[in-house]
């Protein structure tokens, strides 16, 4: 069960292929554990050991998607939505400055919040593996 937002959680997505190196300087902004630079799948990120959200590049963010939804296979899950957009206001990891929550355009019906200024996006836990399982994602051919 989530501490924040009293929702049964997934389980996070990718932990057999995320790997945690070392403390950042910054903090996870639901759960304020000090955020670990990490890898999945070779691409940089930063995670919370703690509750496993996510801080991701936008210029990164399709291809870290795109590594997850490789590991993902079976079938394809539609999950109801468990936030909306205005519900909770998170500050970004790196300039704590406000983050405006939005509903991701892609698959996986998740408000993600994102920070224009730094150029990141904040997952929660199991969000990356919503957006990855979506049924809607476009396949490549």
């Amino acid at each position: 069960m989530c501490g924040h937002c009293g929702s049964q959680q997934d389980l996070p997505a990718a932990l057999e292929y995320l790997e945690l190196l070392s403390e950042a300087s910054s903090s996870c902004p639901t759960c304020s554990t000090p955020l670990s630079n990490s890898r999945l799948e070779g691409h940089p990120l930063l995670c919370c050991p703690r509750c496993f959200g996510m801080l991701i590049e936008m210029n990164r963010f399709a291809a870290v998607i795109e590594a997850v939804r490789a590991h993902e296979g079976g079938s394809r899950t539609a999950l109801p939505r468990r936030q909306n957009p205005g519900e909770r206001f998170l500050d970004c990891p790196a300039c704590r400055q406000p983050m405006v929550g939005h509903l991701y355009a892609g698959p996986g019906n998740v408000v993600i919040d994102t920070c224009e200024p730094c150029l990141v996006n904040w997952l929660d836990p199991g969000e990356l593996r919503r957006i990855a399982v979506a049924p809607d994602w476009p396949r490549s051919v």
